[in-house]
């Protein structure tokens, strides 16, 4: 009984071996082929996302200061009377 397993064990591994070394062979073909492919779509896929992202960070930082308006408006108002307010001297040339 134990040498007919063995020799089961033998012809299995005869056989799947083989299938499985062809099959190995067959998937490194396939996906050398589609290869350039899948870079490409990777490049294509990157690009759109960096390009979404973009477009959503600008959204999401308007969204984010329509509320700060006031305050932005407030700020840039006192900036304009302090900044008026000042005297600036003129520089003048040196003559003798």
């Amino acid at each position: 009984m134990f040498v007919l397993l063995i020799l089961g064990l033998l012809v299995g591994c005869l056989i799947l071996v083989p299938l499985l070394l062809v099959g190995l062979v067959l998937r490194l073909v396939v996906g050398l082929a589609v290869l350039p492919f899948k870079i490409v779509g990777f490049v294509i896929r990157l690009g759109l996302g960096l390009a979404v992202g973009v477009v959503g960070l600008l959204l999401a930082g308007t969204l984010l200061l329509i509320p700060l308006l006031p305050v932005i408006a407030l700020a840039f108002g006192i900036w304009l009377i302090i900044r008026l307010s000042r005297r600036t001297t003129v520089p003048r040339l040196a003559t003798d």
